[in-house]
């Protein structure tokens, strides 16, 4: 038995719901936000576009997520993870890449508050809550190219820092347990005019000052050795079920004093749409609500990359759930169908073990 049972955390992007257009979600969500900038919660709660296209469908994808047994929900992120930060990036900055750290929000983490008041009322328990945000590099890249200038990465360093500054919250209904900064093409692709001392300020200018359980999230562990060497960073993620060549020696967590989050439950769609349609399903057999719940990693296949990542890395197990983003599903009911799969095998595991 491993001393401390690793919890279960998701990544954050969810599905919009099926009769919300995507448009209007948007149009809304900027709504919302200059009215957090305006210091107009009154507006938020009252305003009806507001209240349908922003603020039920993100309670709704919080109830899935509820309902799922994550131990530990990361708001759900419905917006692109580009545009999400970028676009107030722009809107707002004071020197290039640079946000007003006044006007630097989460508008998500506002529904969670909401939402828990109501939970905590219902329920008597406080909401366990993670914060996932874009982080500098994958901005960087995003907005310029792979030739990084270290103090444009900086500033979008400390932007990263304002958005988590302003939006960790703290009280009887909430409680900020983890920070994810999200790089996925960090290890995947080259970066040119920037080594490993100026990565490392980069990743640890974004946490500073950050308070809770510190994760990056990475699609690749090619380049571990640089989160490893970082002060601010405590976990880094791996997306195992996917791919089980991804992963590092646990000496090596030992000797920075890491931990590592594993990916137990493949989210990669369209590679597994492929699969299928490789095997001979046909797009219209797939498409169905029966044809996606389908695609969702059977029980023993989640079981088998629990106990491998169990036996891989022991106490310095800290969280599982499923690799990534659950965006890409389209259809909530079936993330959610994921989730909970995934929370039933944790269980099962937990008890056996």
């Amino acid at each position: 038995m491993i001393k401390n049972f690793p919890q279960f955390d998701d990544v954050g992007g969810f599905p919009l719901a099926e009769n919300i257009e995507k448009e209007k979600f948007e149009q809304f969500y900027w709504t919302s936000y200059k009215a957090l900038v305006s210091n107009n919660k009154e507006y938020l709660l009252e305003h009806s576009g507001i209240k349908q296209y922003f603020l039920n469908p993100i309670s709704q994808a919080i109830e899935f997520k509820l309902k799922s047994g994550l131990d530990i929900i990361n708001y759900p992120q419905l917006m692109d993870m580009i545009v999400q930060f970028l676009k107030p990036i722009a809107d707002y900055e004071t020197e290039p890449d640079l946000i007003d750290p006044k006007k630097a929000y989460i508008p998500e983490m506002f529904v969670i508050d909401e939402f828990a008041k109501a939970y905590y009322n219902e329920t008597g328990k406080t909401l366990k809550v993670k914060i996932c945000i874009t982080g500098p590099i994958e901005l960087y890249i995003k907005k310029h190219d792979f030739t990084i200038y270290q103090d444009l990465a900086l500033n979008f360093a400390k932007s990263v820092n304002s958005f988590i500054k302003n939006s960790i919250i703290n009280n009887k209904y909430v409680e900020t347990l983890i920070v994810s900064i999200d790089e996925p093409s960090f290890g995947y692709v080259d970066l040119f005019n920037v080594n490993n001392d100026d990565l490392i300020k980069i990743f640890d200018k974004s946490l500073e000052g950050i308070d809770t359980i510190n994760q990056i999230h990475l699609h690749s562990l090619k380049q571990a050795n640089v989160p490893l060497q970082t002060e601010n960073i405590h976990v880094l993620t791996c997306e195992y079920a996917s791919d089980p060549t991804n992963k590092i020696p646990k000496k090596e967590l030992d000797q920075h004093d890491k931990f590592i989050r594993v990916g137990i439950t493949r989210t990669n769609i369209d590679n597994i749409i492929a699969e299928k349609i490789d095997a001979g399903k046909t797009w219209d057999e797939i498409k169905s609500y029966e044809g996606m719940l389908s695609l969702i990693d059977s029980k023993e296949r989640i079981r088998k990359n629990f106990l491998e990542a169990i036996k891989l890395y022991d106490d310095r197990l800290k969280y599982v759930g499923p690799d990534c983003s659950l965006q890409g599903w389209q259809i909530p009911e079936v993330a959610y169908e994921l989730l909970h799969r995934t929370s039933e095998v944790i269980e099962e595991v937990r008890k056996a073990l």
